[in-house]
């Protein structure tokens, strides 16, 4: 039997069924006329959540958090023109993290390029530099369908699995585009077979390297574990704890890492070393000879420089052997997954006793510095910046979400944030480290999170996507946002531009001078200026009851939080120095 069809329509019908049917659960849409094939079929399909934005911008990065959260590839769809260069921030992001996104572009046909059709630019594989696979779909054509769907089964596998990350699949499509507007005719069952599930199988190569080789080098030898951000299995922090124990190894965990965070948080865990490695006379006495790093390089500057000097054997061991070393003095890259890393050496590795001293020395240096940190930071200082991370962390209840967004909160959480058994995940946007997106971001993990999500952003960053806080007010969806405003690009006291008075202010720190409130509260939220710690502790446990986006405001000097951080990493190293000279004599 025929049937009337719009081929535009069966088209993305065959490729949406496809994507639904290997596992791709939601769908980021911004409205268009070319997109409307997309658009509709995607609609018309009751197995995806539809998330609708006016901003290309906000609805990548938000996309972007929910692939984050859930693991899972999210679809976005946008029509074509500068709507497709909106979604590249996010995408760089996701490249970068290997989060998996799967972007479809509507595009007009080639016919129509470069002869000034309205709305029309090449975006032919545009976004070349940061994708994991490329494909034009072509022209509708109800001849090969089979193409379509294979197109799509391409696309999930390696965004999903194969060569993880964000994948583009460019869609051009002629007039007309509604379903009711019928193109051709076609016999019913010659496209049934199109729409049938079939289990799709990825070989896994994986060759394992000589895990007693790697053992032997490690025998005896002082070694260090560095864990950076990324996503890991979750035996891995379990496994880890195991292996430092086996190899005497201490584990220098990254403020980006949730490491720092939850029940298998134990002595080995290093989360002062940014002070530790200001001490010249630890880095001159401590040397290791072995550095194991699991994850992204290092978020500390003073801690690359350390890795970077070392004359220690550097391997980097992630799934798809990255090369995540800016010092470009790492020694080997092992291409495993860091679980199954740590589960074959654990079976190979001896248990390295003669170096349990140095394991130790580490642990007591750390504890040498959290004294200090917590004799620091028990003085009142409000509103000193890098005290905020501190009395964030003591609040906020267990199983939370906390995203840090880049510049200087993310610093002073690597710098300061002490380690907990309580379970808090961690979320940045350390791929690219950009401050667009955040709120975005934040907020769709926040969406598809049980337990509360807080996000700790200065005001640039905050001010750079403020459309994002429409998701929050569109979607009902709660977050606390601690916002840090010390009026324009605190973190650029810090740097030696600083000393140019006649050019820094007016074109680095760049004060902004808003008011917040009103700005929040125009998307339905709750602001509050916060004046004291104890004020700060109130509004943390009352914006859980909110149920509602909430913005708590702490106004700061970052020059004189820039003093107070110096002030502290002078008493915190002149105590270790100390503590080094006595095992020394």
């Amino acid at each position: 039997m025929k049937i009337k069809i719009n081929r535009n329509i069966l088209w993305c019908d065959v490729f949406t069924n496809r994507l639904s049917q290997l596992g791709v659960k939601d769908v980021c849409i911004s409205a268009g006329s070319r997109s409307t094939p997309l658009t509709l079929s995607f609609n018309m399909n009751k197995n995806f959540s539809i998330y609708r934005f006016v901003d290309e911008r906000s609805s990548a990065f938000f996309a972007l958090g929910m692939a984050k959260k859930t693991r899972n590839p999210i679809a976005i769809i946008t029509t074509s023109g500068t709507a497709v260069a909106e979604l590249y921030p996010a995408i760089i992001e996701a490249y970068y993290q290997r989060i998996p996104l799967i972007i479809c572009t509507a595009d007009r046909p080639n016919y129509l390029k470069n002869i000034g059709a309205n709305q029309t630019i090449n975006q032919n594989n545009i976004y070349s530099n940061h994708i994991r696979f490329f494909s034009d779909a072509g022209l509708p054509d109800i001849n090969k369908l089979g193409i379509i769907r294979k197109i799509a089964e391409d696309a999930f596998i390696i965004a999903n699995q194969k060569n993880r990350g964000p994948v583009h699949i460019n869609f051009p499509f002629e007039k007309p585009f509604e379903p009711d507007s019928f193109t051709d005719s076609i016999n019913e069952n010659s496209i049934k077979k199109y729409f049938l599930s079939a289990k799709v199988q990825l070989k896994d190569n994986l060759k394992l390297p000589d895990f007693d080789l790697i053992a032997k080098n490690l025998d005896n030898k002082k070694g260090i574990i560095l864990v950076g951000s990324n996503g890991f299995d979750k035996d891995f922090p379990d496994l880890l704890m195991r292996l430092s124990n086996k190899l005497n190894f201490p584990i220098v965990v990254d403020g980006a890492s949730s490491l720092r965070f939850g029940k298998h948080v134990n002595k080995n865990i290093i989360d002062n070393f940014t002070t530790i490695v200001r001490s010249k006379i630890f880095v001159e006495n401590f040397q290791p000879e072995v550095i194991l790093q699991f994850g992204a390089a290092p978020t500390s500057n003073v801690v690359l420089e350390y890795f970077k000097n070392s004359t220690a054997q550097k391997i980097i061991v992630n799934q798809f052997g990255d090369l995540l070393d800016p010092s470009r003095t790492a020694n080997k890259i092992i291409k495993i997954k860091p679980s199954i890393f740590c589960t074959e050496l654990l079976k190979k590795a001896g248990n390295n006793l003669s170096q349990k001293s140095w394991k130790n020395f580490f642990i007591h240096s750390n504890e040498v510095i959290e004294k200090e940190k917590e004799k620091f930071f028990s003085k009142n200082n409000f509103p000193f910046e890098s005290k905020i991370i501190y009395e964030l962390l003591r609040n906020i209840p267990n199983k939370s979400n906390l995203f840090v967004s880049n510049s200087l909160p993310i610093r002073d959480f690597d710098f300061f944030a002490s380690k907990s058994k309580k379970e808090i995940k961690i979320f940045t946007n350390r791929g690219a480290s950009g401050i667009d997106g955040i709120n975005s971001t934040a907020l769709a993990i926040a969406h598809k999170s049980n337990g509360p999500t807080f996000l700790v952003t200065g005001d640039l960053a905050f001010f750079h996507d403020l459309n994002g806080l429409f998701a929050s007010y569109k979607y009902k969806i709660p977050i606390t946002i601690v916002l840090i405003n010390n009026n324009g690009g605190g973190i650029f006291e810090s740097l030696p531009i600083s000393n140019y008075k006649e050019y820094f202010e007016e074109n680095f720190l760049m004060p902004l001078n808003l008011n917040f409130k009103k700005i929040v509260e125009s998307y339905n939220g709750i602001h509050k200026v916060i004046k004291n710690w104890k004020r700060f502790t109130l509004e943390l446990n009352n914006s859980q009851q909110s149920g509602k986006l909430t913005v708590l405001e702490i106004k700061t000097d970052a020059k004189k939080s820039k003093d107070l951080r110096n002030n502290f990493w002078h008493i915190a190293v002149e105590h270790l120095n100390n503590y080094i000279n006595e095992i020394k004599s």
